[in-house]
């Protein structure tokens, strides 16, 4: 259990934060973070956010501060896939980077995924150049899987991702 942050739904009214993170290009760079141009933009993120089934806000227990987010989402095309196995996404405001939040933050959340939801495995796609990120992922004991250079596919993209996944059985054996 983490004693310095907690996971929370979202809530329509965490739009001002959304829209700050929205409105950098830092977070559209590092994780394809959608861009708002005002206010009402992001009060419609934060409906669809609060909305979404596993999608939180990461908040300090100090202060109750949004600092981040977190969400696991359908990863599949079969329906025992689907059942079984989520992506995670997430993003840590930059002012709160390096100090361990986001590896509790994601701690808490697969501890729900393995433990209540019973996912068998757990994947995350980075940005090739989100070093951080892969360091964070390989911490928690995601394993590299492959990588895809979607410029390759589509027109519409000119990035590559690498995959990682985590296996319950590693997750519960180190956790």
């Amino acid at each position: 259990m983490s004693s310095r942050v907690f996971l929370r739904p979202f809530q329509n009214t965490d739009a001002e934060v959304l829209l700050k993170w929205g409105q950098d290009d830092y977070y559209k760079q590092l994780a394809a973070f959608q861009h708002y141009d005002n206010f009402a933009q992001a009060e419609v993120a934060a409906g669809q956010y609060a909305a979404r089934k596993y999608s939180y806000a990461v908040c300090l227990m100090q202060t109750e501060e949004i600092i981040g987010l977190v969400e696991l989402y359908e990863r599949g095309t079969s329906e025992k896939e689907l059942l079984d196995t989520k992506e995670v996404g997430f993003l840590l405001d930059r002012a709160f980077e390096g100090h361990g939040y986001m590896t509790e933050a994601l701690t808490l959340l697969f501890d729900f995924a393995f433990k209540k939801l019973q996912q068998r495995e757990i994947w995350a796609g980075t940005f090739k150049q989100n070093l951080r990120s892969q360091k964070l992922l390989e911490t928690l004991g995601f394993d590299y899987a492959y990588a895809v250079d979607l410029s390759q596919i589509s027109n519409l993209f000119k990035y590559e991702e690498k995959y990682y996944v985590l296996k319950k059985a590693r997750w519960l054996k180190d956790h």
